[in-house]
């Protein structure tokens, strides 16, 4: 009896291991495997639907014409990084010497725009207001001094536009009076984007002359320190030429001369009109005060103020 008793037993204890086995089996499979084998599936899945729309959308951008590339710095020359007013002020000078004009005031200020509707990627835009006064002899040189700063590549808008005209004219010896017109426009720039600095357009201003400034320095000794020049033996009155640096292709001297910029010359002398010069300037450079355009007119034979880079102008002798 107690012999069957433990077979029992035994047998009992191997059909437990068994439905132990068994458990785990089925834990292990549903709880584990299972799982795992799914999102193995499901990740197959994704990854095949991936790639299809990865395919798909090649295909298509191969179809898609290729646009214009713009360069920034072309972008630049119409809305730059920073203001650039001096190229504002090389254009003002050209016009001035295309219309005939003469520039007497330019005032250059930056602000921020204020846009009636806020615009998205605008908020840090700037401007550059630009107001410049001319003189001209006719209407037709207004027109021609507005196209010349028009023609400009940045993105501009002509704010005011003021002139005024001088009185009729009634009789044949009366002489036409200046037009005074008053231009403002504005320009803009975006200094936000601080990392296109290196695609700034570059400024083609002018080389300095190098000449000696003739205008006292402080107390007046600075001058004198740098350059003594002593007048000629015998006049007195003599006024020394203190621009020492002149171009050899500007001034051609007919004859061995005095300076025609001192006082008591008597030769006329030529002179070659370089870039920027007007009627007005040569006659500053020459007899210190604006009379001497009419001097350089007559002597000339010109009807206007107007002269063209590498025209030969004949300055005639001060009196």
């Amino acid at each position: 009896m107690s012999s069957m008793t433990k077979r029992q037993k035994e047998r009992a204890l191997i059909f437990l291991a068994i439905l132990f086995l068994l458990a785990i089996a089925a834990y292990s499979y549903f709880m584990m495997y299972g799982p795992a084998r799914d999102a193995k599936l499901q990740a197959e899945q994704l990854l095949t639907s991936e790639r299809e729309v990865l395919m798909a959308l090649e295909a298509q951008l191969k179809e898609v014409p290729e646009g214009e590339k713009i360069s920034t710095s072309e972008l630049q020359q119409k809305v730059a990084v920073e203001p650039l007013s001096e190229l504002i002020v090389l254009q003002i000078e050209q016009a001035e010497l295309m219309a005939g004009a003469l520039v007497t005031d330019i005032a250059i200020a930056e602000e921020a725009v204020t846009l009636p509707v806020p615009v998205e990627g605008l908020e840090n835009l700037q401007q550059v207001n630009t107001s410049v006064t001319i003189e001209v002899p006719d209407y037709k040189a207004i027109t021609t001094f507005i196209d010349e700063i028009e023609s400009m590549k940045r993105i501009m808008i002509v704010e005011n536009i003021d002139f005024s005209a001088g009185e009729e004219v009634t009789a044949a010896d009366q002489e036409d009076e200046l037009l005074d017109v008053t231009l403002s426009f504005s320009a803009y720039y975006r200094p936000d984007l601080i990392a296109l600095a290196d695609t700034l357009p570059k400024v083609d201003a002018p080389a300095p002359a190098g000449k000696l400034n003739p205008l006292p320095q402080n107390d007046g000794t600075d001058l004198a320190d740098e350059e003594e020049v002593e007048p000629a033996v015998g006049d007195a009155d003599v006024e020394v030429d203190v621009e020492v640096n002149v171009d050899d292709d500007s001034v051609g001297v007919a004859t061995q001369s005095p300076n025609p910029n001192v006082a008591g010359s008597h030769t006329a002398t030529t002179h070659k009109v370089q870039k920027g010069e007007t009627l007005y300037t040569i006659a500053i450079r020459y007899f210190n005060n604006n009379e001497g355009m009419e001097r350089i007119k007559e002597a000339n034979g010109l009807e206007s103020e107007v002269i063209q880079v590498g025209q030969t102008l004949v300055i005639p002798a001060r009196p």
